[in-house]
């Protein structure tokens, strides 16, 4: 079962209010028929969804449209990260995780200079921890020394850091409509993801190289940090995404399906396994293949298939 463990579906801001920017302008459309009809020519099983944004009410609508077939993570607000007055944040928690998210993503763990001991967010990092559930880690580098506090103040929680580990900052859009970064893996950078290695409970995402590389696919500067990651996590801690929709088009879920065997030559049929869905399944255990002769093609509606970018 192939699981493409990281993908944001959203709508037109008129359609659905959600968090608009330069990279998802209120026009941009990505809707789960044109990713399940993406998906479907891929061969990939299973996706966990991502909001753009704190925003959950489309997301948990094709929750419930399409039982087993996605897991989600909601992101993270003040409110969960007990940063509003007067809000209870692990009440703001299980709101979301009673919509049917199963994870949290954060850009914020506390406050910089500050130990992780005190930060308002704790105790919902302990209630995540107590119900076995992902923090999907996307910190810029000033959060960087809270992360690596995180596997020893709360040693049970199952940290997943995004697109290999990378802290995001000074994201420009390329000439795709994508997102893009320059100097990604800094010495700091690529330093704190091989120490969490060390940590049993965190995991690291393949994926966000197109982000991240002056290249084309393999992506062959960043062939060296990659292997280096790799062999300190192993593919049983490594969960492959395509970030969709920013790679619909370009590179395209062929190139990004290859990548793996490309830039870690000699898997086995289980590491590679593990590799493309499983890893991702122990996450995320409500996803089940889906039935060779049905991939929800009642859901899939033709008018999205051609391009994400049409307006409403």
């Amino acid at each position: 079962m192939i699981v493409d463990a990281h993908v944001h579906v959203f709508r037109p801001h008129a359609v659905h209010p959600r968090t608009v920017d330069a990279l998802a302008p209120a026009e941009r459309d990505a809707p789960v028929e044109d990713l399940l009809a993406v998906m479907a020519a891929a061969g990939i099983d299973g996706a966990v969804l991502v909001p753009l944004g704190p925003e959950v009410d489309y997301v948990a609508e094709v929750l419930t449209a399409h039982p087993g077939r996605f897991g989600a993570v909601a992101v993270a607000d003040a409110a969960v990260q007990g940063r509003t007055p007067g809000a209870d944040p692990v009440a703001a928690l299980r709101e979301r995780l009673g919509r049917g998210f199963g994870g949290l993503r954060t850009q914020w763990l506390g406050e910089p200079g500050r130990p992780l001991a005190e930060s308002p967010m704790l105790p919902v990092l302990r209630e995540l921890a107590a119900r076995g559930l992902p923090l999907w880690s996307y910190l810029p580098p000033e959060q960087l020394p809270l992360l690596r506090e995180l596997p020893d103040v709360v040693g049970d929680l199952r940290i997943v850091l995004n697109h290999l580990g990378f802290a995001p900052h000074d994201m420009r859009v390329d000439a795709h409509g994508r997102p893009a970064f320059d100097d990604p893996f800094p010495a700091p950078v690529v330093e704190t993801v091989l120490g969490l290695a060390r940590a049993p409970h965190v995991y690291l995402m393949f994926s966000g190289q197109y982000a991240l590389s002056t290249q084309p696919p393999p992506y062959d500067d960043l062939t060296g940090v990659v292997r280096s990651l790799a062999d300190a996590y192993g593919p049983g801690r490594m969960l492959w995404a395509s970030d969709y929709p920013w790679t619909r088009d370009v590179p395209g879920h062929a190139e990004l399906l290859a990548l793996p065997d490309a830039m870690l030559p000699g898997l086995s049929p289980g590491e590679r396994a593990a590799l493309l869905g499983g890893t991702a399944r122990t996450l995320f255990p409500n996803l089940r293949p889906v039935d060779s002769q049905h991939v929800d093609s009642q859901h899939v509606d033709s008018q999205h298939v051609d391009s994400p970018y049409k307006e409403v």
